[in-house]
C-alpha cells in the first residue's frame, strides 16, 4: 500500500493565490511571503517574514508597508479572514490602528 498525499489543501491554496495575487502585489507584500500557505500564516501570526530568532534575518515586516498599504491590507484581511481572525496578529495590529469601536470588540 502506498501513501497518497491529500492535494486538496495545496490546490485550494493555489486557487486562493490566483484569486488574490493582483491585490497582494498591489499591497506591496513580497511574493515570498505568500509563496505557500504555511509561510503566509506564519507572517500573519508573527508580522515578520521569515519567522526567525535573529532580527537581522528578517526580510519583510508589516511595518515595511506604508500606512496606506497597511490600511489596504487591513481591509483585504477583513474580507478574506472573516471567520479566522483569532490568533492573526497582523489583523489584530491593523484592527487596533484602523478598526472602528465595533471592530475592536473581537
Amino acid at each position: 500500500m502506498s501513501f497518497r498525499r491529500d492535494r486538496a489543501p495545496e490546490l485550494a491554496w493555489r486557487d486562493w493565490v490566483t484569486t488574490h495575487e493582483t491585490e497582494l502585489i498591489a499591497l506591496g507584500i513580497p511574493r515570498e511571503v505568500w509563496a505557500d500557505r504555511m509561510t503566509w500564516w506564519r507572517f500573519l501570526e508573527n508580522t515578520i517574514h521569515p519567522d526567525v530568532s535573529n532580527a537581522r534575518d528578517v526580510r519583510f515586516r508589516l511595518t515595511d508597508l506604508s500606512p496606506e498599504q497597511q490600511q489596504r491590507l487591513y481591509r483585504f484581511l477583513d474580507l478574506v479572514l472573516p471567520d479566522q481572525r483569532a490568533g492573526v496578529v497582523v489583523w489584530w495590529v491593523l484592527n487596533h490602528q484602523f478598526g472602528t469601536d465595533t471592530d475592536n470588540r473581537e
